[in-house]
C-alpha cells in the first residue's frame, strides 16, 4: 500500500513539476554533451590525423644527415640497425642558367626511391657527371632537354682539424633523366596541410667519379632500427653516441620528426576541466532546487507511516533511473555530434590539418567513467542529503520545510509596497543556498569567456605591434631576397635599378663566415650548447656578416645604435671597422648572453670571410676593429623576434662588396604603394627571387592565427555559453516555481500582481547583477594576469616587450547585455503564471 502511495504521490509531484523534471533531464544531457564532445572530438581528430600521416612516413625512420665515411660504416654494422642506405653530399651547385642553388646528392636508385621519386623520362645516370633533375625545375633551367648540359659552380664546405675550408670548382653536368615525386605519395601528402612544413631545397642527383679533397665528402645515411618507431628518439640518441659519441649525430628522419611534432598528444586543457567542474555544479544546483521541493512532498508519505527504508529505496531508484536515462541519451547525442565535428575544423592543438575522407570516433572507458562521475557524483550527494533530511525530520516539519521565507515575510505586516526592495533582499538572502551554485557557475563561465577573448586580443595586439615594427625595421612592405650558400649568388644590380625609384629602397648583403678567436674568450654556455669540447687555442665560430647601405646606417644612427663617428669609421678605407653585436640568443637559458667576455671598443679580431677570385669562391681571414653598439636594448629589440643564435658583424655595404669582390646583394626592401606597383615588382622578380609581400603576409598570418586560435577554443566557448544559458534559465525558472507560497502570503497582506512582479524581479536582479559583475571583474583580473606574466617574461628574457593590456570591451558588453536579455525573457515567462494565478487560495489550500 505504501509503495502504491509512493507511486501516486511521486506521480502527482512529477505531473505538477513536469517542467522542472524536464529541465533536470535536459541539463544532464547538456552536461554529458559538454564533458564528452570537446575532448573526444580533439582526441579523435588527432588519432585520425595520425592514421593519414602514417601513410607518408618514410620507411627509414632514422637518419644521419652529416656522417663521415667511417661513421656511415659503423652505423651499418651496429647491432640495433637492420638496414641502412647511404649517399654522398657533394655540396651545392649554382646553375648558370637560373642562379638557383641546388643540393648536389650522390645518385643511387635506392636513395631516389626512398626520397619518394620515380623516373618520368630518360634513364638513371651511370657515367661521371650525369644527373637526373626534378621536372619541377626544368622550366627555370631554360627548358633543358635530355642530353643537354647545365653549367655552374660547385661549392663544398668542409672541415680539416676544426678549420673551415671550401672546395669550389666550375662544373658541367649532363641531364640524362627527369624524375618526379611518386604520384601515390603526392596524393597522400596533398591531404596534409601543416603550418610548419619545411620547403625542400632543390636537388640534383649526380653520378660522380671526380676526386674531391680528402674527407670533404660526407654522407646522408637512412636507417632502419630493430625497434621501428618505438622509443625512436631514445634509440637515435643511443646510436649517435655509439658511432660518434654525439647524441645528435643520428636523429629522427626530418619528415617523421616534422609530422610527429605536428600531431601532439591530446590532453585535457584547463578549459576542459572548467567545463567538467561547471557541469557538476549545474547538476548539483538543479537537484538541490528540486530536492527542496521534493522534501516537502515526501512529508505526506511519512504521515502515512511509510518506512524510511522503503522511501529511501524508492528515491535511490528514481534518481538513478533519471540519471541513467539522461546519460544514455546524452552519450548518444554526443557521439553523433562528435562524429560530425571530427571532419570539420581542426580543434586540436596540432600544427597540422588533414583532409579526412573517412574517420572514426575514438573514446575509451575513462571517457565514459568521467561522464558517469560528472552526472552521478552530484546526484548521489544530493540524494544522501535528501535521505538524511527525510530521516531526521518530523513529517509535519517536512511539509512545512522551506517556508522560512514565508515566516520572515510575516514581519512585514502592512504597506508591503513600501518594503518591496527590503523584501527582495530578504528573499535573496533566504534563498542564498539555492542561489550560491548558480552564482559560482555564472562567475566561472562569464570570466572564462571574457578572459579567453581578452587573451586573444592581447595576442593580436602583440602580433600587430610586431608587424608594425617588422615593417619599419626590416624595410617597408616588400622584401626581395636570394638565399644561398654562395657569396655571389644574389640579386643583380641590373634588376635593382628597375625599382630604384621606389620609396624607402634599402639593400643588404648577408653572408655566413667565421669569427676566429681563442676559445677561452667565449661564453662557456655557448661552448656547452654547441658541443665544443676544445678548451684552449683558436677556434672558428659561426657568425653572420651583414653589409648595410647608407639608408640603413642613418636609421641605426637615428635609433641610437651607432653614432655619426661610427658611420664614418665603417666607411673608412684605411681599416675595416665593424659594428659588433656581442649578444647571442642562448636557447639553453632563453636569454641573451654575451658571446665574447670583456671585449672592448677598438679591439682587433679576425673574421674568416668568403670571397670570389676568378669566378671561384674562397675564404680569407681579415683583421677588423670593433665598434660597440651604443644602445644594446634597441638592438636586442630588433633581433629578439628572430631568435639569432649567431653573433653578427655589420659592415658598410660597399666595404663588404670590396672585400668579397662581388656586386650583388642578398636582399632589397622597399615600399609598394599601389596594386599597379605590386604587379610590376612581381613581374620583375617573381621568376628569379624569393618575394615577400609583407602586407599580404600579415593578413594571411593573422587569418591563420585567428583561425588556429579560435578553432581550438570556439567549441569550448560554445559550451560555456550553453551552460551559462541553462544555468541562468533553470535557476530563475525553478526558484520562481518555489515562490508560490511565499507570494501567497504577500497577496494576503495586500500586495497586488504588479507589486509581486516587482519584488520577484528585484530578487532575481540581485542574483543576476551580483554574479555578472563578479564574472566581469574576475575575467578582467585573469586577462591582466596573463598580460603581466607575459610582459614580465618578455622583459626578463628579451629586455623588451611589445605586448599591451587591452580589455575586450565588446565581449564584456555583449556578455552583460545577453545575460540581462535572457534574464528578462525568462523572468517574464516564468513569473507570468505565478502572478496570474490566485496564489492566495493556493496558499490557504496548501
Amino acid at each position: 500500500m505504501i509503495k502504491n502511495a509512493y507511486v501516486k504521490v511521486t506521480y502527482n509531484f512529477i505531473k505538477k513539476n513536469w517542467l522542472i523534471y524536464s529541465l533536470v533531464f535536459l541539463t544532464i544531457i547538456v552536461s554529458v554533451f559538454t564533458v564528452f564532445v570537446p575532448f573526444v572530438t580533439a582526441k579523435s581528430q588527432s588519432i585520425n590525423y595520425k592514421k593519414v600521416v602514417e601513410k607518408v612516413y618514410p620507411r627509414y625512420p632514422a637518419a644521419s644527415y652529416d656522417a663521415t665515411s667511417k661513421e656511415a660504416d659503423l652505423i651499418a654494422k651496429n647491432e640495433n640497425v637492420t638496414e641502412s642506405i647511404k649517399y654522398e653530399k657533394f655540396g651545392f651547385f649554382i646553375s648558370e642558367n637560373s642562379g638557383v642553388e641546388y643540393k648536389l646528392m650522390g645518385f643511387s636508385e635506392k636513395a631516389i626511391g626512398e626520397n619518394n621519386y620515380v623516373l618520368k623520362s630518360g634513364r638513371y645516370p651511370n657515367k661521371n657527371n650525369e644527373i637526373v633533375i626534378d621536372k619541377t625545375y626544368i622550366k627555370q633551367e631554360k627548358d633543358t632537354k635530355l642530353g643537354e648540359y647545365i653549367g655552374g659552380l660547385n661549392n663544398l664546405p668542409y672541415k680539416v682539424n676544426d678549420s673551415n675550408e671550401l672546395y669550389s670548382a666550375k662544373k658541367k653536368y649532363r641531364v640524362v633523366g627527369i624524375i618526379e615525386k611518386n604520384p601515390e605519395y603526392t596524393r597522400a601528402l596533398s591531404k596534409i596541410k601543416t603550418k610548419n612544413r619545411v620547403e625542400e631545397q632543390p636537388m640534383f642527383w649526380l653520378y660522380n667519379t671526380d676526386k674531391y679533397p680528402e674527407n670533404s665528402v660526407n654522407y646522408t645515411v637512412l636507417i632502419k632500427l630493430k625497434s621501428g618507431l618505438d622509443n625512436l628518439y631514445g634509440n637515435c640518441v643511443k646510436l649517435g653516441v655509439d658511432v660518434a659519441e654525439n647524441p645528435q649525430k643520428v636523429v629522427q628522419n626530418f619528415e617523421i620528426s616534422r609530422l610527429n611534432e605536428s600531431i601532439i598528444g591530446v590532453t585535457r586543457s584547463r578549459d576542459d576541466y572548467i567545463l567538467i567542474f561547471v557541469s557538476i555544479l549545474l547538476i548539483a544546483s538543479l537537484f538541490r532546487l528540486l530536492n527542496d521541493t521534493r522534501l516537502r512532498n515526501l512529508g505526506l508519505l511519512k504521515t502515512l507511516g511509510a518506512s524510511s527504508k522503503d522511501v529511501c529505496t524508492a528515491l535511490i531508484f528514481e534518481n538513478l533511473i533519471l540519471g541513467l536515462i539522461s546519460t544514455i541519451v546524452g552519450l548518444c547525442i554526443s557521439y553523433v555530434t562528435t562524429y560530425k565535428l571530427i571532419g570539420g575544423t581542426n580543434v586540436t592543438d596540432s600544427a597540422i590539418d588533414v583532409a579526412l575522407d573517412t574517420y572514426k570516433v575514438y573514446f575509451n572507458e575513462n571517457d565514459i567513467l568521467l561522464v558517469l562521475l560528472v552526472v552521478f557524483t552530484p546526484i548521489i550527494i544530493n540524494l544522501v542529503s535528501l535521505i538524511i533530511s527525510y530521516k531526521k525530520t518530523q513529517a509535519l516539519e517536512l511539509i512545512n520545510e522551506g517556508r522560512r521565507g514565508s515566516k520572515n515575510t510575516n514581519l512585514v505586516k502592512i504597506k508591503v509596497k513600501d518594503f518591496a526592495s527590503k523584501i527582495s533582499i530578504i528573499g535573496f538572502i533566504n534563498n542564498f543556498s539555492n542561489y550560491i551554485l548558480p552564482i559560482i557557475i555564472i562567475v566561472i563561465i562569464g570570466s572564462s569567456i571574457i578572459s579567453v577573448v581578452g587573451v586573444e586580443k592581447i595576442l593580436s595586439t602583440e602580433c600587430s605591434e610586431y608587424d608594425i615594427y617588422e615593417s619599419e625595421y626590416l624595410g617597408r612592405n616588400f622584401l626581395v631576397k636570394k638565399d644561398g650558400f654562395s657569396v655571389n649568388n644574389g640579386i643583380s644590380m641590373d634588376d635593382i635599378k628597375q625599382v630604384d625609384n621606389y620609396s624607402g629602397l634599402t639593400q643588404n648583403l648577408n653572408i655566413y663566415g667565421y669569427l676566429v678567436c681563442d676559445v677561452g674568450l667565449v661564453n662557456e654556455s655557448y661552448l656547452s650548447n654547441n658541443a665544443i669540447s676544445q678548451k684552449k687555442g683558436e677556434y672558428e665560430f659561426d657568425c653572420t656578416i651583414t653589409g648595410i647601405d647608407s639608408t640603413r646606417e642613418k636609421e641605426l644612427e637615428k635609433m641610437g645604435i651607432m653614432g655619426m663617428d661610427d658611420i664614418k669609421k665603417i666607411k673608412s678605407n684605411e681599416v675595416a671597422y665593424v659594428l659588433y653585436n656581442n649578444l647571442y640568443y642562448d636557447n639553453g637559458t632563453n636569454k641573451y648572453q654575451e658571446f665574447i667576455k670583456n671585449i672592448k671598443q677598438g679591439e682587433n679580431i679576425s673574421l674568416k670571410i668568403p670571397y670570389i677570385s676568378e669566378g671561384i669562391q674562397k675564404y680569407k681571414t681579415i683583421p677588423v676593429k670593433i665598434l660597440d653598439i651604443k644602445n644594446t636594448k634597441a638592438f636586442v629589440e630588433q633581433t629578439s623576434a628572430i631568435d639569432k643564435t649567431n653573433v653578427e658583424f655589420v659592415f658598410d655595404l660597399n666595404k663588404l662588396k670590396e672585400i668579397t669582390n662581388v656586386n650583388d646583394v642578398s636582399a632589397v626592401r622597399f615600399n609598394v604603394k599601389s596594386d599597379k606597383e605590386r604587379k610590376i615588382v612581381n613581374d620583375i622578380f617573381s621568376s628569379k627571387y624569393d618575394i615577400k609581400d609583407r602586407d599580404m603576409n600579415r593578413i594571411k598570418e593573422k587569418e591563420l592565427r585567428d583561425k588556429t586560435y579560435f578553432a581550438k577554443i570556439k567549441l569550448r566557448l560554445a559550451f560555456y555559453i550553453i551552460l551559462l544559458l541553462f544555468s541562468l534559465t533553470f535557476t530563475i525558472r525553478i526558484i520562481i516555481a518555489k515562490k508560490e507560497k511565499d507570494f501567497g502570503i504577500l497577496r494576503m497582506l495586500g500586495a497586488n500582481k504588479k507589486l509581486v512582479s516587482k519584488i520577484l524581479l528585484l530578487e532575481n536582479m540581485v542574483f543576476v547583477v551580483s554574479s555578472s559583475l563578479i564574472a566581469v571583474a574576475l575575467g578582467v583580473f585573469r586577462i591582466y594576469g596573463y598580460y603581466k606574466k607575459t610582459h614580465d617574461l618578455d622583459m626578463y628574457y628579451k629586455g623588451v616587450t611589445h605586448i599591451k593590456f587591452v580589455l575586450p570591451m565588446t565581449t564584456i558588453l555583449l556578455f552583460l547585455i545577453s545575460v540581462f536579455i535572457v534574464f528578462f525573457v525568462i523572468q517574464r515567462y516564468s513569473s507570468r503564471k505565478l502572478i496570474s494565478t490566485n496564489v492566495v487560495i493556493n496558499s490557504k489550500n496548501d
